[in-house]
């Protein structure tokens, strides 16, 4: 983990509200790995106070990518910097997703979430290992990628505007029914409600799942302790286990086994 001060290189829009930001970052670059997340520093007077953690969506070289979306007042004023700016990051941050031999990954990513998803994505063809990936979001218009299952891209939308209509679990059924009986390993990354539905669908089919949580944070790195999370563990709540129950989202994550999380 380094502070490093890097150069924007580029900040555009993709979709609706969603932006995709390159910097020239070689310090990170250098030892990110895909999963991993930095924290951004938005103004270098600390205001606002906290740095906004952001999940790296690529890696080229000596540059990073990462995708986000206006929320706040911290990511309106990213999407204000320009070309040139220098911008203070802490990384690489977190575990990263763990490799599973001998399965076939499917991806799955929803909104924002497609950022670690992206950059797994794009490890896995370098790597020249044939996966699914599936994008989930409300409406087309929230979509930068291209619906093409022949190409093993699956886009799903709650209105039907572009893809399938449905969930990215309704998605991720269809790929199932299509991969057959071939061992599976699921790799997700989206908004809370999103990971609760995969995360129970794949326990109810004893389907092994990496789950990257979205938490609000504090430090990035374990200090502050705002971004716990607790996990299944043979000490029941009269009997809490500090690091065992409960672990941390920035240090012990961002990505957990789904069977492990309560």
């Amino acid at each position: 983990m380094l502070i490093e001060q890097v150069k924007l290189v580029s900040n555009n829009i993709l979709a609706r509200g969603i932006y995709a930001m390159e910097l020239s970052a070689p310090g990170i670059a250098q030892s990110i790995q895909p999963g991993q997340f930095v924290n951004v520093l938005i103004n270098a007077t600390w205001s606002p106070l906290l740095r906004r953690p952001m999940s790296v969506a690529s890696r080229q070289g000596d540059r990073i990518g990462l995708i986000y979306k206006v929320f706040g007042s911290g990511t309106a004023t990213m999407a204000g910097w320009l070309p040139g700016q220098q911008v203070d990051l802490l990384g690489p941050l977190g575990n990263g997703w763990s490799a599973v031999d001998g399965s076939y990954p499917v991806l799955v990513g929803g909104g924002v979430g497609i950022a670690p998803i992206l950059f797994l994505h794009d490890a896995l063809d370098q790597a020249g290992r044939e996966h699914h990936l599936i994008m989930g979001a409300r409406d087309g218009e929230e979509h930068f990628l291209t619906h093409a299952p022949e190409r093993h891209i699956t886009l799903t939308t709650d209105n039907g505007t572009a893809g399938l209509e449905g969930t990215v679990v309704d998605g991720l059924k269809q790929v199932l029914n299509q991969v057959g009986s071939e061992p599976v390993t699921i790799f997700g990354c989206g908004p809370a409600p999103m990971l609760t539905a995969l995360k129970n669908f794949a326990n109810a089919h004893d389907l092994p799942c990496q789950l990257a949580l979205e938490e609000m944070m504090g430090c990035g790195f374990g200090i502050c302790q705002g971004c716990s999370v607790e996990l299944k563990t043979k000490f029941g709540k009269d009997q809490p286990s500090y690091r065992e129950r409960f672990q941390l989202v920035c240090l012990d994550g961002p990505v957990f086994w789904a069977h492990q999380l309560v």
